[in-house]
Order: C-alpha cells, then structure tokens, then sequence
C-alpha cells in the first residue's frame, strides 16, 4: 500500500523544540551568528532583511520586513544549532529529487522502501556551500554532489544559487501589482542551475535528478490558497499521509484551500497539469499574505511522495505542500525531471513575497493574484 515519504523523520523530531514564532528576526540573526557565518541581504531602508547561511547548505534561514526588531518570518529549529544532526530548518531550501519511488535518494539503498530508512544525504543536509559572490543585494553560492538512488544509480552533479532581495520596484514588474507606501514587504528570489557532471547522459531507467524548493514556517492560522487550472478539481489533488477533512482541505471558487496549522501532519501535491504559476498563503494572525511565483514549465515528468516501488515514478506534483504534526508547514515547488547529457544543465528559479498591510490592501493583492477574496478562505 502506498504511503508518503516520512519528511518528518529528519529533523521532525522536534516536539521539544524551543521555536517560537513570537522571536523576532534579530533573536535570530543573534543566535545563528554566534556559531556561523551569515549573510544578510537588506534593503528598503533597512526594513526587507533576509538571513543567509552558508554552512547550512545555503538556506534562506528567515526574512523580516519590520527592520531588525520585525517578525521573524522563517521556521527555525534551535536544537540544530547545538545538535548537528537535526536540521536547522529555515525559510528556504534546495533538496534534488525525486522524493519518492526506487529513483529516490533518501533511502540509503536499504530494502524495502520504508520510512525507517529515511534519510536527508549529508551533501544535502549537512555539509556547507561554498560562497562564490557577495554584492549587497545577493549571494552565489555553489556546491558539488554526489548522489545514489535507491536502485544504485550514482549522480555527480554541480548547483549554483543565487539568492536576491527583491526590490520594490522588481516586484511590482514581476506580479503586475501596486505596492501602496502603507504595505510592509520583503521578497527574495533563489535562482538555481543544475549541471550533470558525470560522463553519461541521466535516463529514465535508471532515474533523473531534479531542482526542489521549500520553505518553513511556523504553523499558525495560515491557509494555503492554490486556484487550479484546466478545472482541475478536489480529487485531481494528490494527497499523502493522515485523512483529511473539509477542515483542513477543500476546494472553493475552483481554489485549493488547505490549513498550514504546523498540528496535523499532512501533505498534499498539486500535478503540473493542474498547478498555476503563482500561489499564496493567508496568515490572519500576523496581518501577512506570501505570494509563491516559481518557474513553471511544460515539461511532465515530476516527482511524487510515494513511499513504494512504482509503475509510474514520473506522475507527480509541481507544487508540493506539508503540514507538519509539530510546529511548522512548508511551502515548495519543483522544477521537472530531466534526461541530462554530460555538462548539460537544468534551471530552476523560486520567489517568496510576503505582504503586510491592512486587511483592504492583501484583499485586492490576494483578489487579482490568486482570483480569490481573503474572506473566502476561512477553513
């Protein structure tokens, strides 16, 4: 029977996490750069920050866009800091799919195919990437891996990223929005190149390697709000994990609502098919909308979350999303599978917004970006 990958198995552990969403960006910012190397990206006067760590893979540890005393906007696990087998977490993230099926890399070739077997590779979750460039408004990284599926198949390949504050202006032209002088934000974008480095061309047979974003956020009030297109509807939505009621997931106005709480660990996969180029996520509590913009392509060969040995390991989701069972939820996207020659590359690029403003403002953002009111989102 199949069942979906245990995510939470990594650095889920964390039902005594010390994470609370009431610690601000410089707690943070404090805590993180005592130990590390960070970077910080600001702009808008100070107000738009975004927290870099390069030992930690790169990620986008936080973002604020209250100044130095402003909300922390990321999932962080503090334990990581001081135990290095848990994972930091951290508002965004590269992980290389595929996720689930045998041409899945986080199963350690142990069989069978089991959640006790699950297991982020250390190039992935352990080991830093290096710094290439550093202006003020972004930061190159690079790292090379090497990667085993679980039917064996080794993968030499080489990530550049690139992580850049967004400015006003560049998210205005980017959303085809205004941004009245009342609204708060900060926006960064992660732009990601893939290189096959091995002296063979990757196939279906013996699996692909693909370009994976997400996000942690503290889990709160949020609803995720994906409008579906070519009318998909509630059972084209692939779901994982634990039952989910009208609760927790629903369809309305032809738009997937689903509850980002961080209480009932679940997950849900919208296939490239049915998935928009932009989604968003509603925080009622902290006054926030997040707009998601990725690059959305017409390819179709995508991974899924299925733990098993599958017929048809390339029918998957371009928009995955999790909700974990203990503080926190996730927002992602992939880029499709490939069949890379030697030294052909693959790309990938991910843009979160957050939005802070009076409930009128993020209404006609939410309204002409998403197609739907914030007033019909309550779950």
């Amino acid at each position: 029977m199949k069942h979906l990958i245990s995510i939470s198995l990594l650095c889920f552990l964390c039902l005594g996490c010390s994470n609370s969403s009431k610690k601000n960006y410089n707690y943070y910012l404090n805590l993180v750069e005592n130990q590390h190397e960070v970077i910080e990206l600001v702009s808008n006067e100070g107000n738009s920050r975004i927290l870099v760590s390069p030992y930690h893979q790169g990620r986008i540890l936080t973002s604020t866009y209250n100044n130095l005393n402003g909300m922390s906007n990321g999932w962080i696990n503090e334990i990581a800091l001081k135990d290095s087998t848990k994972s930091i977490g951290g508002e965004e993230r590269l992980w290389i799919g595929p996720l689930g099926s045998q041409f899945s890399f986080y199963f350690q070739q142990l069989a069978p195919i089991h959640d006790d077997n699950w297991k982020v590779p250390a190039t992935m979750e352990a080991e830093p990437y290096q710094v290439v460039q550093t202006t003020p408004n972004y930061v190159k990284l690079s790292k090379k891996m090497h990667l085993t599926n679980f039917i064996g198949t080794t993968f030499n390949l080489e990530v550049n990223r690139k992580i850049s504050n967004l400015s006003k202006e560049t998210i205005q032209n980017n959303l085809n929005i205004n941004v009245s002088s009342a609204t708060k934000f900060v926006a960064f974008e992660t732009e990601h190149q893939l290189k096959n480095l091995d002296t063979i061309a990757w196939t279906k047979d013996k699996g692909l390697a693909g370009l994976w974003s997400a996000g942690m956020y503290p889990g709160d009030d949020s609803v995720i709000i994906i409008p579906l297109k070519n009318n998909g509807r509630k059972q084209d939505v692939l779901t994982y994990l634990a039952a989910l009621d009208s609760t927790r997931f629903v369809v309305k106005n032809n738009a997937v609502l689903f509850k980002g709480d961080g209480q009932y660990r679940s997950k849900i996969g919208v296939p490239p098919q049915y998935a928009p180029s932009i989604y968003g996520c509603y925080s009622k509590t902290n006054h926030r909308l997040t707009i998601i913009q990725y690059k959305k392509e017409q390819d179709t060969l995508y991974s899924n979350s299925y733990v098993s040995i599958q017929d048809k390991p390339y029918k998957g989701e371009a928009i995955p999303i999790y909700n974990n069972g203990s503080d926190f939820y996730e927002l992602e996207s992939n880029a499709p599978l490939k069949e890379l020659r030697p030294n052909a590359t693959t790309s990938h690029w991910h843009r979160v917004y957050h939005f802070s403003s009076t409930p009128s403002e993020l209404n006609a953002i939410s309204t002409k970006l998403l197609g739907l009111s914030l007033n019909d989102t309550n779950l």
